[in-house]
């Protein structure tokens, strides 16, 4: 099968065939739909989805988290679906190529390996490819690059691409799509998608608003978290002191100067200065204790 290449179906969109034909054979899609806010890559995303299953439930089948997503592949409606499609919006908050999210990535890379015998048709809609972390960029068959949108039609105006593994060089290459019309092959540059219906795009803003303001609440509390101070002592933590400076310490406590510790513990000026100056560098400071015993 040369992934690239479909035969034009009549009233059907060539991504749509091609899907279907990947299905066929007992295989998986993983897509991307790209594109800057505002470009139509979540509208988009959609209208694929349901081109290619005209029972595909928004409300249902796009989701916002990795975890929401592993339970619908989990549910029994979802596998006895025919055609087992999931939109998996903004991705890229809890999906990165940072380290931190290192395990995020690890997990993701697992469903993606494993699910080609489900044939399950996953979908991402993101502003940039580049949030993937490399390894789930090599599993990645097609990035929709949603470019702009023609008002006049309602229609969104998508690059389709075909992205090419080479493990050799270790190197993605991006491949136009070719479509076989009239016993001719043709380039596809451009793929006009349709908006959703109004009441599709009421139930997903409806979906978003609520994972926005879920979202805003975890920022805040957060940030709530950060600007609030230790309970008790905030000082730098302190580490153990020895025996001396133990005692130093409690005289510190009382007010005394360094005159009278010398004479106090009977030690030469010397040792309680280097004793005082180790105290410092373990994080303890005369001063915190001139009026805070």
């Amino acid at each position: 099968m040369i992934e690239n290449l479909i035969k034009k179906k009549p009233g059907e969109s060539a991504i749509v065939t091609l899907t279907k034909k990947r299905l066929r054979l007992n295989l998986n899609m993983f897509a991307l739909f790209s594109g800057k806010l505002g470009s139509g890559k979540t509208y988009s995303g959609i209208s694929f989805c349901q081109e290619l299953d005209p029972e595909f439930d928004v409300e249902k089948q796009v989701v916002f988290g990795f975890k929401e997503c592993m339970q619908v592949i989990g549910e029994d409606w979802f596998k006895k679906k025919p055609i087992k499609a999931l939109l998996w919006d903004e991705p890229q908050i809890a999906l990165s190529n940072r380290a931190w999210q290192s395990e995020m990535n690890r997990l993701v890379n697992y469903l993606i390996s494993t699910f080609r015998h489900q044939n399950i048709v996953l979908v991402l809609c993101a502003p940039y490819s580049d949030f993937l972390d490399s390894q789930t960029m090599k599993l990645l068959l097609w990035e929709f690059q949603c470019t702009s949108i023609d008002k006049k039609k309602n229609q969104c105006i998508v690059r389709p691409k075909y992205l090419q593994y080479n493990p050799h060089k270790k190197k993605t290459y991006p491949h136009s799509l070719n479509v076989i019309i009239n016993n001719r092959t043709m380039v596809m540059p451009t793929w006009r998608i349709n908006k959703p219906s109004k009441e599709t795009i009421e139930i997903y803003e409806r979906k978003k608003t609520e994972f926005t303001d879920g979202l805003n609440k975890s920022i805040m509390d957060k940030l709530n978290d950060m600007d609030k101070k230790p309970e008790g002592d905030d000082r730098k933590p302190k580490k153990p002191l020895t025996e001396l400076q133990e005692k130093i310490l409690e005289c510190w406590k009382t007010g005394m100067i360094q005159k009278d510790i010398v004479q106090l513990l009977g030690k030469k000026q010397k040792i309680i200065s280097e004793s005082e100056k180790y105290m410092r560098n373990k994080g303890y400071s005369r001063e915190d204790y001139k009026n805070n015993p």
